[in-house]
């Protein structure tokens, strides 16, 4: 039975893994990979060859519609068109249709909240036809190799040679030509047992000390090693008394040859062969190199793939014990965007080596599957064994790397799937492992997780999320919560932070630390951060109308956002719109954004000559280097309210605290402190000279007309 190979392209992981799930139902398919985006597809499909593509519409960096006609135009293979908010008779679904999309499918449709087994089955017989049909997509261009090429041109000459005799006239020209191809002719007949040689017409072996002068009127073996000779001579004795052309391949002093051998008959007998041996070496050299590239990433030196499926089944008829890791790099995408891809390509470079080099053991082979993914295939005789090995894994990533004038921090999510334990199919185990590392990424990265069937659960709440999150926005479903931070000494009200909420009418409220880490995985994170700057200036900009105090305001900036180049010019923008004052809107950025010091740098103080207010949130629990902090052109230096909660109580969180607030002060900025909920604990930071705190004690995170009474409550001074 013929099994299609099958790549999911979805910019979604919960999506590609439903999918590919639906897929593990039919035993006639097989998925061999996966893409994020259109250009990850195009390079995927060259990769992986598969014999079915499905492809998303809605994707960031190139879309299904742009990637669907690049498919068609040079990578020609079966598509089957899904969406979650195109219609199937509309505009982009004909669309797909007239560039070459074999079919379309509505995921809605396809993943019901209720399990609809018959239309998975159409799904599945749809993606079969499909198959069948194939159109008449174009051929892919065959290169032929260099040593066939010469391997016909050669034997077209000895055809030639051998009507030598009655062609006089042409002898120049042969000759002419098998110099141009630097070969040796030979003509030989058998006498009393032996080959002896009676024309020997080219310089292809004078490097190697062989001239005409000795090769006329010798032997075989008289000429060349036993062991070339040996391996001639089969060649030689199947041509004479066979009578057919014959052609094989020598290796001699590092050169490789190929030879062709015609017999020349005279009234049906045989009675001499011409040989032409020509020097393949460079092209022999060139098919080694294709053949590692094939099975090798030309970037690190690791295995690819390829190797590792073989390896996995290898190990899996062997019935050892091994453990797929699976490691992904957080911020690898973020630095491969801000430094460029040189700087990327170096990154990638170092955690290869660091992976190879994390636990030196013939029991870890290290496998290079994606842009930013690497696989540890390991073998061990317990889990504690394995936990050692991803602990090594984890530190050696979390050094930072040195790239010219770069000091860059990078951690992995690693995902773990074990043989036997979770399944004994190769594909199934990657993919198994794949899912854990993406769970370990939505906790935040920086961590191990192994495989186990509740992450299912935690895929379905993802999807349902994803699916509508890409809608509230325009359903304005999103409302900003307002939590007051507080002067101590003076008794009065410094600022606000704001907090984003999600009211979905299907889901209910939906926490950010939910909702956020889909944004940014989806690129939604960029229209949503944008909505809450404009939102946030505005609603400030009121209060200072109604003649409340003026205070800033602070908003919390992803990853993705600071790095944006477009975020001043959309800021200068917005302050523009509403009327605020710059010097009222304060940027929360986290340690984790500086990780590439200077590039952060130059972002900060772009903020700070617009005049803008900036604070670096939930210190302590960061990257940042501590030597770099001075440069940075910081306003409010933010404890994170892990340290904070019940201090008076934890000597070690106390002793922690008390060390920023005098670091923030010996560096003249001042210290807000999060999570402050009873007055034993504010009590401590008021010896410690922490001024200005933010917490439950003084005031929960309110809607944006509760904000008046809280300035009456503290008083307008």
């Amino acid at each position: 039975m013929r099994t299609f190979r099958v790549l999911i392209v979805d910019d979604s992981i919960v999506m590609r893994n439903m999918i590919a799930k639906l897929f593990d139902q039919d035993p006639q398919f097989t998925v061999v990979g996966f893409a994020v985006n259109g250009a990850n597809a195009l390079d995927k499909i060259v990769e992986l060859q598969p014999d079915l593509v499905t492809l998303d519409i809605e994707m960031p960096e190139m879309d299904g519609l742009t990637a669907l006609n690049q498919i068609m135009t040079f990578h020609p293979v079966p598509v089957i068109m899904l969406s979650s908010y195109t219609e199937e008779g509309s505009n982009a679904a004909m669309k797909a249709l007239e560039y070459g999309a074999m079919d379309f499918f509505q995921k809605e449709t396809l993943f019901q909240k209720t399990r609809n087994a018959l239309t998975e089955e159409e799904f599945l017989l749809r993606c079969k036809t499909a198959m069948r049909k194939k159109l008449f997509l174009r051929n892919e261009t065959n290169m032929l190799g260099k040593e066939q090429s010469v391997k016909s041109h050669i034997e077209m000459l000895t055809f030639l040679l051998k009507m030598e005799e009655d062609l006089l006239q042409f002898q120049d020209e042969l000759h002419q030509k098998i110099r141009q191809q630097n070969g040796l002719l030979k003509k030989f007949r058998k006498e009393q047992d032996e080959f002896i040689y009676t024309t020997w017409q080219g310089s292809l072996f004078d490097r190697l000390g062989i001239k005409e002068a000795q090769a006329i009127g010798k032997d075989i073996h008289t000429i060349f090693p036993k062991y070339m000779a040996d391996h001639m001579l089969q060649y030689y004795e199947w041509a004479w008394s066979m009578g057919e052309v014959v052609d094989f391949e020598t290796e001699w002093h590092g050169y490789y040859f190929l030879t062709v051998l015609r017999p020349i008959k005279t009234n049906g007998l045989i009675r001499e062969i011409i040989s032409l041996t020509v020097d393949i070496t460079e092209s022999r050299s060139m098919e080694e190199r294709i053949r590692y590239l094939v099975h090798h990433d030309p970037l690190t030196g690791l295995p690819n793939r390829q190797v590792l499926t073989k390896w996995i089944e290898d190990a899996i008829v062997q019935k050892e014990r091994f453990a797929v890791v699976f490691v992904n790099l957080d911020q690898f995408k973020l630095a491969n965007e801000s430094l460029g891809h040189d700087v990327g390509d170096r990154i990638l470079q170092v955690i290869a080596r660091r992976l190879k080099n994390s636990y030196l053991t013939q029991n870890l082979h290290v496998f290079r599957v994606g842009s930013d993914e690497f696989i540890g295939l390991v073998k061990h005789k317990s889990r504690d064994e394995l936990d050692v090995y991803t602990q090594n894994i984890v530190q050696s990533i979390n050094q930072p790397i040195r790239i010219r004038e770069h000091e860059i921090y990078i951690s992995p999510s690693i995902g773990i799937s074990q043989f036997p334990e979770d399944d004994q199919d190769p594909e199934t185990l990657v993919r198994f492992a794949d899912i854990a590392m993406d769970y370990a990424k939505e906790l935040g990265g920086n961590q191990v997780q192994y495989f186990s069937p509740h992450i299912y659960a935690k895929i379905e709440r993802r999807m349902t999320l994803e699916k509508h999150l890409r809608k509230a926005l325009e359903k304005n479903e999103f409302i900003l919560m307002y939590q007051p931070q507080v002067n101590v000494i003076e008794n009065k009200i410094v600022g606000f932070e704001s907090l984003i909420r999600w009211d979905s009418p299907q889901l209910g409220r939906v926490s950010p630390l939910e909702f956020i880490p889909i944004a940014e995985d989806t690129g939604l994170i960029y229209p949503i951060g944008k909505w809450v700057i404009e939102e946030a200036c505005a609603q400030n900009k009121h209060w200072q109308r109604l003649g409340l105090p003026k205070v800033s305001m602070a908003v919390n900036l992803s990853s993705k956002q600071f790095y944006d180049r477009s975020l001043c010019e959309q800021i200068s923008n917005i302050l523009q719109d509403t009327g605020l004052e710059p010097q009222y809107l304060e940027l929360e950025i986290t340690e984790s954004m500086t990780m590439d010091v200077q590039v952060a740098l130059a972002t900060l103080n772009s903020f700070k000559n617009m005049g803008l207010q900036i604070a670096m949130d939930d210190f302590g629990t960061g990257y940042s280097s501590l030597s770099y902090l001075k440069e940075f052109p910081i306003h409010h230096l933010k404890i994170d309210q892990s340290f904070v909660k019940d201090i008076s109580v934890n000597p070690t969180h106390a002793a922690i605290v008390n060390t920023i607030i005098t670091l923030a002060r010996n560096l003249k900025i001042n210290v807000i402190a999060e999570g402050v909920e009873n007055e034993e604990d504010l009590r401590l930071l008021q010896d410690f000279h922490c001024d200005t705190v933010q917490g439950y004690l003084f005031g929960r995170p309110v809607e944006a007309d509760q904000v008046p009474e809280i300035f009456a409550r503290f008083g307008k001074a």
